[in-house]
């Protein structure tokens, strides 16, 4: 027998969405992964050492609040509710508990396939509804400069956080 060793592929994350979810659904999903972000920043912020890290993902928060700010008309013109689901915070919270003790490297390198099935998520709000290309278009760029400064760290960059400073709603 030949000594083949298997290859393991990294497990693909599920899909957040389906074709046939329906706009309010797709904005539930959007801005609730709003809220997960603000909430996995900020309590892994509150879990590390490191004033760098520390420092960017207080950076991160604030943009996943401030993202999720600039959502609340679109969610109020589609009658949705923007009371943040305590089982997204929790779920939230738990994370940050176990991405906390990671390596930075680990945890800056789980951004791609997160922010690629994002990006995806609100670029399908922007294809379906004309009515909320502003905040669609909004999400995608602030998912871009997530995935950029999550790029650029794992690179060893300076200037990683230039991405999200560099947003309109974040000056």
């Amino acid at each position: 027998m030949d000594n083949i060793q298997d290859t393991v592929e990294p497990p693909v994350p599920d899909a957040i969405f389906t074709p046939a979810d329906d706009l309010s659904s797709l904005w539930v999903k959007a801005y609730q992964g709003e809220v997960s972000g603000e909430t996995l920043f900020g309590n892994v912020a509150g879990r590390i050492d490191d004033p760098d890290h520390k420092e960017k993902l207080e950076l991160l928060r604030l943009l996943e609040a401030r993202t999720r700010e600039a959502c609340v008309p679109a969610m109020e013109r589609n009658g949705l509710s923007t009371d943040p689901d305590p089982q997204t915070v929790k779920d939230a919270e738990a994370l940050a508990e176990a991405v906390a003790p990671l390596p930075w490297s680990d945890f800056m390198g789980a951004f791609e396939s997160i922010t690629t099935q994002f990006l995806a998520l609100y670029r399908r709000i922007g294809e379906i509804s004309e009515a909320d290309r502003v905040e669609s278009t909004l999400l995608v760029a602030h998912e871009e400069a997530l995935r950029d400064f999550a790029r650029r760290e794992l690179a060893g960059r300076a200037d990683s956080t230039v991405p999200i400073t560099s947003l309109a709603h974040m000056s």
